[in-house]
């Protein structure tokens, strides 16, 4: 069994702020100021040494250097100001930290991290691009976008209901494919490949790599899963097996999330385009479905979100 460990803090005072960061994270020349009156730090940690997830909200300023060490550490910014190595970050997009110490500087934000076992993330990748385990290289600075954007979230949303809600004590077995599953989408958002080799232009070259780079780079046309499986030389009884082994879902299944995150990016966007017309852009042919779908998903209609968009 492994032990999820739970941590939280509150405070008004740097210094505290300061100690805290330094038990979560590896820091180097970590400051924390008070930009004003009503310093706030919150800080809120969940999970194993394999796969665990952080929340944290700040008032002042962070800066520093911070080194991932045995994980891999992907952070996104909800609000705020945000760099890495003097670089701005997105808001909602997901980052990778190197290996190797990086600077940092958040400023009056909120942010979520999430980390990986590294050994995990290695063997996964040997795995889905047919090569020997070992460390990767990840294209620098890559930002998701898309399809393999949304692949992202549907991990995350996953991955964060188990680690938060899901009983303290857990099998071994269980959080190793959890973890595995959390590197399935890190390897689907951030083009990789094994350390010395160049960037291929598909890094990922095995079949289910295949099947999955195909599925998200046509997401919103009217694909099959015969089509999936005909691009990665799979059977269609091999597709489905490989997407249930790795996604615990479908492939049609896989590929209806997908679209219906596609869809609510675009109406969160608050564009003059009517549901309708962003329903077809993201690949659904039936309104009606399509509304059904997205209130099971998200708890609301599509028309709710645009018309909050636009509010």
């Amino acid at each position: 069994m492994m032990h999820r460990t739970q941590r939280e803090i509150r405070t008004d005072e740097p210094s505290v702020a300061a100690e805290a960061l330094s038990v979560t994270h590896v820091t180097h020349g970590l400051t924390v100021e008070a930009t004003g009156a009503g310093f706030v730090f919150e800080e809120r940690v969940r999970g194993t040494a394999l796969l665990s997830l952080e929340s944290t909200r700040c008032t002042g300023v962070l800066s520093g250097a911070v080194e991932p060490g045995r994980a891999m550490m992907i952070v996104w910014v909800k609000s705020g100001s945000a760099h890495v190595d003097d670089n701005p970050v997105q808001i909602g997009r997901p980052v990778l930290y190197r290996q190797d110490p990086q600077r940092f500087r958040w400023v009056d934000f909120q942010h979520d991290v999430l980390r990986i076992d590294r050994t995990i993330v290695e063997q996964v990748a040997a795995e889905r691009g047919d090569w020997a385990p070992g460390p990767l290289e990840f294209r620098p600075r890559h930002v998701p976008e898309g399809a393999p954007l949304a692949a992202w979230w549907l991990m995350v949303r996953s991955v964060a209901q188990e680690v938060l809600q899901g009983p303290t004590d857990v099998p071994l077995e269980r959080e190793r494919e959890l973890a595995r599953f959390a590197a399935g989408g890190l390897l689907t958002a951030i083009p990789h490949w094994p350390v010395g080799q160049h960037e291929p232009v598909m890094a990922s070259t095995a079949r289910f790599a295949r099947a999955e780079t195909f599925l998200l780079d046509h997401a919103t046309e009217q694909i099959t899963v015969n089509d999936v499986a005909e691009a990665a030389g799979l059977s269609v009884r091999g597709v489905q097996a490989a997407f249930q082994r790795h996604h615990g879902i479908t492939p049609t299944m896989y590929l209806r999330r997908i679209r219906l995150l596609l869809a609510r990016e675009q109406l969160e966007a608050g564009d003059d385009r009517s549901v309708a017309e962003i329903a077809r852009a993201t690949g659904f042919a039936h309104l009606g479905r399509f509304a059904g779908s997205y209130r099971q998903e998200f708890g609301e209609l599509p028309r709710q979100t645009a018309l909050a968009a636009r509010e």
